[in-house]
Order: structure tokens, then C-alpha cells, then sequence
């Protein structure tokens, strides 16, 4: 039913990864104004300002990236601290397995080979600590040792084992030198709501994640049965927990203003900002999931929270990260330099 459908999702809806193995969208406009539409349950008043540019992944994480970075912080020979507590686990829902031809130390993972689809697949049943974690990793520059792990974007020792509540430790907010992290409400709402091009220019907020104020239709894609109208992998189940096999970009038409990817189903998924409660801190969530929710988890208007340290089926992320710099008038002219020798010389190459 599904066969063939990983290349195109490669192919289109997650187009030309950086370095890091990410697909980026700058998200600009800074200094835009704060959502301005309906709000019944008065949860994001004055929200969603954000006055400096910064970059969101085009789809949440996905099972390839996820496979790159447990295996560096399992496939090793000195434990990590954290290996062994409770918000240190496999994933729930992701499209990997274990690599049994890996003979330690530690567990390797790959990704499903059975499954054309798997290395798009959603990661869920991920804790907020362990996407912070992975921000760390990757502020770190990939780096092996356990110190890259520990800090970098969030201090990993501020993580009790079992959080006290109705509060806990965990460092609130991203270290000012990171360069990824798990995005803010604000940033969020923004990169999923926020349309700089409206109005001649002037911005508006929409209420849907497409651009929109209708509500979505939720459906399968065609290759997993649906027939074109789907809009996001929510509000819907498949025979045989099918839903839960398709991959992020299966729905490749339907983007936020900015071109993210799937802001609607596949995960919910964390955000940085802290949400109290009933007199309980939680981290928030925003989004659909996938077999359950819908129309009302996709208002510009409705965020969740959850606690930092759980692993839910449906909890996933999607990470903001730092606009690169502009190469300096040096580099860039090294650079043209480069090119123009590579060009003098093509005609010679056979």
C-alpha cells in the first residue's frame, strides 16, 4: 500500500538537509505583532511576538535523526549519567529496531528496513528531557563525550530523577549560547500561525496550521487509503495501527505560511515555555496527534502541558535552532574565487 512512497517523501517534502542532518525554515519577520485573534480560554493573549529571526525544523524529528543520536548515547562503552531513569528510554513509537549484528558495548539501533517509510517516521514517546538532551547533543557539535550530553543547551543535572511536584528543578529556559533548542510558545505559534505576507504585507494570524481559518479535514494520505482529502495524520485510525506508519511529508500540500511541514498530526510536540496548571508547573505541548485529537488541538488559541520527565505515545518534538551567520566578506571571497577557477577550468574536464 505504501511501497514507493518513502522517495517521494524524501524527495519533496524533506528537501536538502544541512550539515546536521536537519531541513531548516528561517522564520522571520521578526518584531511581528502578538496574536490578535479569538481566544475563549484567554491561553495565548499578548503571545507569539517574537523580535529576532530564528529557524524551526520543516518537520518534527524524525526516526533517522533520532537513530543518530540514541545510538551515541547508548552505543558506548561509559553509560551515560542519566541511563536507567525514567525519562531515559527508547522511544515508544518510532520506525527503529534494534541491531542485533551490533555486539556492544551498550545497543545500537537502525532503522526498520522492512518499512519503506520507517526513517520518516514520527519519534513518540520521547520526554521533554531527553529532546532537551538531543539539543544538547547537537549545540555540541555531535561530540562523543558525555559532557556533550550534559550541557550545552540545558543543564542535565538540574533534572531530578523523580520530580517533585507541583514544581521541580529543571533548568526553565535554554542556556544563551545554545544553538538548538526545544522552541518557546511564543516561537511556535508563530512559525505554525503567523502569515508575514497577508495583507499586502502587513501580517494576520490564522487560526488553522495551513494558512487558514477552515478547520482541517483529517484523513490518510492516498497511499494509505485516503482519497486526497486528508490533511493532517489526526482525528482518524487505521486497521492494524496504520496510522502510526505514516511518515512525516506524507501530506505535502498542506504547509504553515513559513512551509512547515505536518504542524498539524503526527506528534504533539514540546515546547521550552512552562505552563502552570491547578498550582502544577508542566512543560507545554502544542499540535494534533496522530489516532487521536484533532480540530481542537490545532486552534492558534489551545496549548497542553505535560509533565518533563514522561514518555507518552504521542509526545514528539520539532527544534528551533540559531540563523547561521552570513559568511564573512573573506570567506566569501575565497569562496567566488573557488568557483571561478572551478569554472575556467570545466571546459577542460572530461
Amino acid at each position: 500500500m505504501a511501497v514507493g512512497f518513502g522517495a517521494f517523501v524524501s524527495g519533496t517534502a524533506h528537501a536538502q538537509p544541512g550539515p546536521d542532518g536537519y531541513d531548516w525554515v528561517t522564520i522571520g519577520a521578526a518584531g511581528n505583532r502578538a496574536y490578535d485573534g479569538p481566544d475563549p480560554f484567554n491561553l495565548v493573549a499578548g503571545r507569539g511576538a517574537v523580535d529576532y529571526e530564528y529557524r524551526m525544523a520543516r518537520t518534527e524529528l524524525t526516526t533517522a535523526q533520532a537513530v543518530e543520536f540514541f545510538n551515541a548515547a547508548t552505543a558506548r562503552p561509559d553509560p551515560l549519567p542519566f541511563v536507567g531513569q525514567s525519562w531515559w528510554a527508547p522511544p515508544l513509537l518510532w520506525g527503529a529496531v534494534v541491531d542485533t549484528a551490533y555486539t556492544g558495548p551498550g545497543t545500537k539501533w537502525k532503522v526498520d528496513p522492512s518499512d519503506p517509510n520507517a526513517a520518516m517516521r514520527p519519534v513518540g514517546g520521547l520526554s521533554w528531557r531527553q529532546a532537551a538532551v538531543l539539543c544538547n547533543w547537537l549545540t555540541n557539535e555531535k561530540a562523543t563525550s558525555t559532557t556533550a550530553f550534559m550541557d550545552g543547551a540545558y543543564d542535565v543535572t538540574t533534572f531530578t530523577p523523580t520530580p517533585a511536584f507541583p514544581t521541580w528543578n529543571d533548568q526553565q529556559v535554554h542556556s544563551p549560547g545554545a544553538t538548538y533548542w526545544i522552541p518557546t510558545l511564543d516561537e511556535w505559534i508563530k512559525a505554525v500561525h503567523y502569515d508575514p505576507l497577508a495583507n499586502g504585507g502587513l501580517g494576520r494570524w490564522w487560526q488553522q496550521p495551513n494558512g487558514t481559518d477552515t478547520e482541517l479535514i483529517y484523513g490518510p494520505p492516498p497511499s494509505f487509503g485516503g482519497d486526497g482529502t486528508g490533511m493532517a495524520n489526526s482525528g482518524f485510525t487505521l486497521p492494524n495501527d496504520g496510522h502510526y506508519l505514516i511518515p512525516l511529508g506524507a501530506y505535502p500540500q498542506v504547509t504553515t505560511p513559513f512551509g512547515l511541514l505536518d504542524a498539524a498530526g503526527g506528534t504533539k510536540e514540546w515546547l521550552e515555555s512552562i505552563r502552570v496548571v491547578d498550582g502544577e508547573m508542566n512543560r507545554g505541548i502544542d499540535g494534533s496527534y496522530r489516532g487521536s485529537e484533532g480540530a481542537g488541538a490545532d486552534v492558534a488559541y489551545s496549548w497542553g502541558q505535560d509533565r518533563p520527565h514522561r514518555r507518552f505515545t504521542y509526545g514528539g518534538v520539532r527544534l528551533a535552532s540559531t540563523v547561521p551567520s552570513p559568511p564573512s566578506v573573506g570567506t566569501a571571497l575565497l569562496l567566488n574565487g573557488v568557483l571561478l577557477v572551478r569554472r575556467r577550468r570545466a571546459p577542460h574536464s572530461v
